[in-house]
């Protein structure tokens, strides 16, 4: 019994901390014409809905200036670093949805730990949940980056890939 409950407090420990220590290769902003097959300059951006931290149906707008996509804990807490130096409505008056993949989480680990602390912050953070909607937007090559895809009316006019706050709010400042 106790062998078990120390092979999952280290399993915890790993998953809560992270236990890849991937780098990114390229710490400077970079400019890309494709993250996935339905990410690419020039195409249509799908408008998509999901549910934010307060389990509240958010869906994009015309307006949407820009989607800010995290798919890593290190840049998930890099954005948020960021966004919680702003104030509350920045994000809705830059016109810019922010969007956090949670789907490879443990259904558990999500509503114990990253819900509630998503919860911490006021702005709007929708979560992708599903693993097959992650895929759609989910790039292997880049997932260690913050994807800032801008749209003009949902149309893709330049995906950007940043790694630090300073960065980002090159970016959006």
């Amino acid at each position: 019994m106790k062998k078990n409950i120390s092979i999952l407090a280290i399993f915890l420990a790993l998953f809560i901390n992270g236990c890849g220590n991937k780098q990114v290769e390229n710490p400077n902003i970079q400019t890309v014409n494709s993250l996935t097959k339905d990410i690419t300059v020039g195409k249509t951006f799908e408008n998509i809905t999901l549910k934010d931290q307060f389990d509240k149906s958010v869906s994009l707008d015309s307006k949407t200036t820009k989607v800010i996509f995290v798919f890593k804990k290190k840049s998930g807490h890099t954005a948020r670093g960021f966004f919680d130096s702003k104030s509350d409505d920045f994000l809705l008056n830059k016109h810019v949805a922010f969007i956090a993949d949670i789907s490879g989480m443990p259904s558990i680990i999500a509503s114990m730990f990253a819900i509630p602390d998503f919860k911490k912050h006021k702005y709007p953070v929708m979560l992708i949940r599903d693993e097959k909607i992650s895929a759609k937007y989910r790039s292997d090559k880049y997932e260690d980056y913050i994807a800032i895809i801008s749209l003009d009316n949902f149309k893709i006019t330049k995906i950007t890939l940043v790694s630090t706050a300073e960065q980002l709010g090159k970016l959006l400042d």
